[in-house]
């Protein structure tokens, strides 16, 4: 069929209206949105390479650019690291050795949500998450069908595989040892699964837009086919333009059961700081006695932030923010921030 005479040529793109929705806001200021934080925008990215990631989002927000642009450079940032095992390319493995992708982003004008889950052979997992969200109608891709939607609309596919994540799979199937995943749920106590982390942006923009995204290589040894909670929006992400954003690290196979995410900004919608909203949603999942590393972060509104986590007791588990006043990495203590 020519393209020009295809149906969805006349059919509004939900790029215009993600767009349209932002110059509108900007436009009409407090009208549309209410206004951005007294110091300006900012930015939050979970984990040790947050700073890293806060660096190449900022100036696109201190240059009056918009949240959505700012969460997909930050987060392409970790994605390509060479020697991040638990985001993007060259780490986690599944049982036969594939590296597999989850992404997600949600936009806070239009309460829009793009999400690919067990993408396979593409690296900028977010960036085609973002695809989803603004050319589609749909909401998440999986599998081999989000990478051939992936190779569609023009990104490349490549070996997520490399030397370190090769050799640290050759070393386990070596072992003969079944994945964790087999085990019995992790509740009452007992061995915690392998851990993982999840790199996760959120931004409010000048304008006052409200912008999350998270992506990650998932849960090491999973089943081939897993999907966690990355790209189930209200599990690993969520963002309101009324009221903030929050993100999820840790077992996505616990936390996607109680739609954490949503549930933290729910409750800063009723009243409660960010580091009262995370620390509630980690408790709601420990009282039904899982055991388990994990971790909430909150941004509301007007640039407030906090956190909370279960487990971890090793790992240096934190978040760092960037505003006009400069940047910021913020540990998580047992009892939050």
């Amino acid at each position: 069929m020519n393209p020009e005479n295809s149906p969805q040529k006349n059919l509004v793109s939900r790029r215009s209206l993600i767009i349209g929705a932002a110059a509108a806001s900007i436009a009409a200021g407090n009208a549309t949105v209410r206004a951005a934080p007294a110091n300006g925008p900012v930015i939050v990215t979970s984990w040790e390479f947050g700073p890293g990631a806060n660096d190449q989002g900022w100036p696109i927000l201190a240059d009056g650019g918009l949240a959505i642009d700012a969460v997909e450079k930050a987060i392409n940032y970790v994605e390509l690291l060479p020697d991040e095992f638990w985001v993007g390319y060259g780490g986690v493995y599944n049982e036969v050795g594939e590296t597999t992708l989850d992404a997600m982003m949600m936009w806070g004008p239009t309460h829009d949500v793009g999400a690919v889950g067990c993408l396979k052979r593409v690296k900028r997992a977010v960036s085609v998450a973002r695809k989803v969200m603004e050319e589609t109608q749909h909401t998440l891709i999986v599998g081999d069908d989000a990478t051939r939607f992936a190779a569609r609309m023009g990104f490349q596919e490549t070996s997520l595989s490399n030397e370190t994540s090769i050799k640290a799979w050759e070393e386990w199937q070596a072992k003969n040892e079944p994945s964790d995943a087999w085990d019995p749920e992790p509740i009452g106590g007992g061995e915690k699964p392998d851990g993982h982390d999840t790199v996760g942006t959120m931004v409010v923009d000048v304008h006052g837009n409200v912008c999350v995204g998270c992506s990650t290589n998932g849960r090491l040894h999973k089943i081939p086919g897993r999907v966690g909670d990355s790209p189930i929006a209200g599990a690993g992400a969520y963002c309101d333009n009324d009221v903030g954003a929050a993100i999820a690290t840790g077992n996505g196979d616990v936390m996607m059961r109680f739609l954490p995410t949503y549930h933290t900004v729910e409750l800063m919608r009723a009243g409660a700081s960010p580091e009262e909203a995370a620390r509630a949603a980690i408790d709601r999942i420990l009282a039904k006695g899982y055991h388990f590393d994990g971790g909430i972060i909150a941004l509301a509104k007007d640039g407030r932030h906090g956190a909370a986590k279960a487990g971890w007791a090793d790992e240096n588990f934190g978040y760092a923010v960037r505003n006009q006043a400069g940047s910021e990495y913020i540990p998580v203590g047992a009892n939050g921030t």
